[in-house]
């Protein structure tokens, strides 16, 4: 808990994270939006919400739905940038940080276009919009048109050393793989070494909520390895964290060498911590798979709602904000597509990270 000068310096920043919060979507919001017919009743219900500004006045038709995401989740690294302006020290820093999960996006999206020949013109579309505050130089990545040469053009940046050491691999195997575990890898990294220059208190709310985030990831980054795509324990464990607050080697070395995932998520938070109610126990490990990632974020999710619950001038409030607004966007995104697909109410409701968006509930 932030006390003192602290909680005076947090006091900005609670203001301006409350309003940002009463533009969280409204439960007649998600009525409207899960009750839509089809995907043009769904996207007529979404602007008129906050997020409606990811629609262009002058857009005719449906906006393609992986663009129309990219725009969301600029919203998203805008409302980083809001509230990273009212905080000082280490915790600003910690925004600096926790914002470049958007530009790791981005680059992901220019690699793969290059893979695939895009123009930059088509490229342009998969980037998340972040305006000026990046010091990327995003045109001269788009005009690169091969995959080594845009290796090379990230000289300067901390990712070149692990995407030098990954280019062999993408030209013994032809596939993007290694290079997008190589930039996963070394970003996460950057954010429990900002985690630790915080002082003790934030050190332990920014543990809880980002350090989480880095937990599930590691988990799941290791089961999709193996589960999808049969790589050894050795590979397992070299593209994946070393260590983050509940995973180590060990633990990776378990999971790569068959420890059921069920078995794993209780060993680290308990049995009954994380909800795998929904996690179909008789099925493949594939099938698996996409219900526990949807509990982990869940149980992520009810993290940062509770940040946000408890004392308001502090890390946690901000932190719990952010993680919400986005994994909104990402219900968001669940629900606009499987409009498109034709999906039942209750079909999408099951996807849904927020339960409480179906049944009237918001964010207290």
């Amino acid at each position: 808990m932030a006390l003192g000068i602290e909680a005076i310096g947090y006091a900005s920043a609670y203001a301006r994270v409350a309003g940002l919060k009463a533009q969280l979507l409204a439960p007649a919001d998600w009525q409207a939006l899960l009750t839509a017919d089809d995907v043009r009743r769904t996207l007529e219900a979404l602007r008129a919400t906050a997020y409606g500004r990811a629609l262009r006045a002058d857009e005719t038709g449906e906006p393609n739905l992986e663009t129309l995401e990219r725009r969301l989740l600029g919203l998203s690294a805008q409302n980083v940038l809001k509230a990273r302006g009212q905080v000082r020290g280490a915790a600003r820093t910690l925004l600096d940080i926790w914002w470049g999960h958007y530009e790791l996006e981005n680059l992901k999206a220019i690699f793969r276009g290059i893979e695939h020949g895009l123009s930059p013109a088509q490229m342009r579309d998969y980037l998340i919009p972040l305006g000026e505050r990046s010091r990327i130089d995003w045109e001269a990545l788009l005009h690169e048109r091969s995959v080594p040469a845009l290796v090379e053009r990230m000289a300067g940046t901390h990712y070149i050393n692990p995407l030098r050491n990954a280019l062999h691999l993408y030209q013994r195997h032809g596939t993007l793989f290694p290079l997008e575990v190589a930039m996963d890898v070394r970003y996460y990294r950057d954010v429990p070494a900002a985690i630790k220059r915080l002082g003790a208190d934030e050190r332990n709310v920014a543990t809880r909520l980002l350090g989480t985030q880095l937990d599930i990831l590691n988990i799941l980054w290791a089961y999709r390895y193996r589960v999808y795509y049969q790589l050894s324990a050795e590979e397992i464990v070299n593209f994946t964290i070393w260590h983050t607050v509940h995973t180590d080697v060990a633990l990776i070395q378990d999971i790569a060498t068959g420890a059921p995932a069920v078995e794993i998520i209780e060993r680290i938070w308990g049995l009954g911590t994380v909800d795998l109610s929904d996690v179909p126990l008789a099925a493949s490990e594939a099938d698996q798979l996409p219900a526990i990632e949807l509990a982990l974020r869940r149980y992520w999710h009810g993290l940062a709602r509770r940040a946000m619950q408890g004392y308001p001038f502090g890390l946690g409030y901000v932190l719990g904000y952010l993680i919400l607004q986005e994994l909104e966007v990402t219900d968001l995104v669940t629900v606009i597509e499987a409009k498109s697909l034709g999906w039942s109410r209750e079909r999408v409701i099951r996807r849904l990270i927020d339960h409480r968006a179906a049944d009237g509930r918001q964010v207290e």
